[in-house]
């Protein structure tokens, strides 16, 4: 029996801190750098990096709406802000202070411009040890729902192709969660559908005082349905089919943080996010003290992007 196809990856540009929430429109990769406090631009062609704007608060998760506006997260005072292209100018989107227990952290939009937001639970920056949190939802009116609770570190949220299956990873508690979407949005069926614990060398995920290193964090649906995932200190991206089974393997030097479809007709340039942590430095200790650094790189996939979210 063959294992995973393995992959190599190129480098397309670096010098951020503490990379995140990858988005991929017309020619330029989106992303956020989070200890940095700024979100870049980088032409994906020349790997050119540019400021689109600094956010004091942080920078995490950010998704482009259906009318082609980028709509992002400033983590800390757990607000959502619109980037109108045609102006250049950002307003208050939605206020989830009066709701958030933690930092706002990854994030999809369905078609509906509907938000789905991960409520991390904690302030893990902020010395916090990480607790259960939830999934928020915020409609295009600004209102703000929970969703759902009791997800420990909610990571990795994405749509699928058919828009009637919401997945979500909780980075400490070791696994791909699930639930159909339903009327206005409505969760329903939680499963979990993956355990991280399938490739560890030792077969075991450790607990929340390693810093979820063999969690998931980031994650994207390609168009037959198999789903990348960046699993952070085994440093691979991987990708698994309905199944579970892993099909393909991407290995990194560094965490393996998120990743994203973009680039040409076929959509087969998948993004990589990575960040080095210095041996022997926590996670959430080392991107406190500026200490991590980011890579990004692509690769040529088999599977493209579909209509998944995002």
């Amino acid at each position: 029996m063959t294992g995973p196809k393995q992959l190599s990856h190129t480098t397309l540009a670096d010098g951020l801190l503490f990379g995140e929430a990858p988005r991929y429109k017309d020619g330029l990769l989106y992303i956020s750098d989070m200890t940095g406090r700024t979100i870049y631009t980088i032409d994906t062609v020349s790997g050119e990096k540019k400021t689109l704007r600094e956010v004091e608060n942080q920078p995490n998760g950010m998704c482009f709406a259906p009318d082609g506006s980028l709509i992002w997260s400033s983590m800390f005072d757990a607000k959502l802000y619109r980037r109108d292209f045609a102006t250049g100018k950002d307003t208050l989107y939605a206020d989830m202070s009066h709701v958030m227990t933690g930092y706002c952290g990854d994030m999809a939009i369905d078609s509906t411009g509907r938000v789905y937001m991960g409520d991390t639970g904690a302030r893990v920056l902020h010395g916090e040890q990480p607790r259960p949190g939830r999934l928020l939802s915020i409609e295009t009116d600004g209102s703000v729902h929970v969703a759902e609770e009791n997800i420990i570190f909610p990571n990795a949220l994405f749509i699928s192709n058919d828009g009637e299956t919401l997945y979500c990873a909780e980075t400490f508690g070791y696994g791909l969660l699930r639930w159909d979407v339903g009327a206005a949005g409505r969760l329903a069926n939680r499963q979990k559908v993956w355990s991280p614990a399938a490739v560890s060398p030792t077969g075991q995920v450790g607990n929340t005082e390693s810093h979820g290193l063999v969690g998931i964090d980031g994650g994207c649906m390609d168009a037959e349905g198999g789903m990348w995932l960046s699993l952070l200190g085994l440093e691979k991206f991987v990708r698994i089919d309905q199944q579970g089974f892993v099909t393909h393997e991407i290995k990194v030097n560094g965490h393996a943080t998120a990743c994203t479809f973009g680039g040409g007709d076929d959509g087969k340039t998948l993004y990589l996010v990575t960040n080095w942590v210095p041996e022997h430095e926590s996670l959430f200790t080392a991107m406190v003290d500026k200490h991590t650094r980011c890579t990004v790189g692509y690769v040529q996939v088999d599977v493209g992007k579909g209509t998944a979210s995002p």
